[in-house]
């Protein structure tokens, strides 16, 4: 058996639903696509791994919200959503639109092998960190559910992607990497915020980045944008802990 999941990252999403971006794309038109797309696929859980706002206040960033909402309801997708922040992001009005006021991290059990958690990797500025606070929550929800597999999502990069966007740092990614080391059971960590995808396998875990839904940046040591499409990424959880996973362009 397997759980399917779709996650989708990074929208960018402006208050006025007519504003376009790097490349002239319109974040909300390129992510109408996505989730329409995504839902053909069916799949049991959607992940959002931060930055669904593009915009500075909080005010703007509800109305973005808003707008994903309704384009939420508009694709008729049924799947539960997990929402994370992202550096650009409003918590509150993030958290109380989209996840239900919850706040973070929050987990959820993905069938029957299988369990998720979204954490916090917001700062003031456009860096990471995690807190201790989080940390021992992962822990200890690993711990507690020993028998099953885990997968995180986070919004910053925890390793260095060798590109531009390593100046936007996880500044405290070395102990969060610390931990994953010392949790056999999380299988996977998927974030988002560099624009592009990457896949990479450290030990038992594998690291992974979904496209955004909008614009792309290119992995180049100077600001730079790609002409690669939108996008998401698919993984089929199965329930021995191995993940089969594909990249999809819109």
């Amino acid at each position: 058996m397997s759980y399917k999941v779709a996650q989708i990252s990074d929208c960018h999403l402006f208050a006025d639903k007519h504003q376009a971006g790097y490349q002239g794309i319109n974040p909300h038109n390129s992510l109408q696509a996505v989730l329409a797309d995504v839902a053909c696929h069916q799949p049991d859980l959607v992940i959002l791994s931060g930055d669904v706002s593009a915009e500075d206040c909080a005010a703007k960033g509800l109305a973005s919200y808003r707008l994903f909402s309704q384009l939420w309801q508009q694709s008729k997708l049924t799947a539960p959503l997990l929402v994370i922040p992202g550096n650009h992001d409003h918590l509150e009005p993030l958290n109380s639109e989209l996840n239900d006021s919850a706040g973070w991290p929050v987990s959820l059990n993905a069938g029957a092998c299988w369990q998720v958690h979204g954490l916090n990797t917001k700062t003031d500025d456009t860096c990471g960190e995690i807190s201790t606070s989080e940390l021992a929550y992962l822990t200890e929800q690993v711990q507690l559910n020993p028998a099953l597999h885990h997968l995180l999502v986070v919004h910053h990069h925890p390793h260095a992607c060798g590109g531009w966007m390593d100046n936007h740092p996880w500044r405290n990614s070395d102990v969060f990497l610390q931990r994953v080391a010392q949790l056999p059971q999380i299988k996977v960590v998927l974030h988002g915020h560099i624009h592009h995808a990457s896949e990479a396998q450290s030990e038992q875990c594998v690291f992974m980045s979904a496209p955004s839904t909008c614009w792309q940046w290119a992995n180049a040591k100077e600001f730079a944008a790609s002409h690669e499409a939108p996008g998401y990424r698919m993984l089929e959880l199965n329930d021995n802990g191995r993940v089969e996973t594909r990249i999809i362009r819109i």
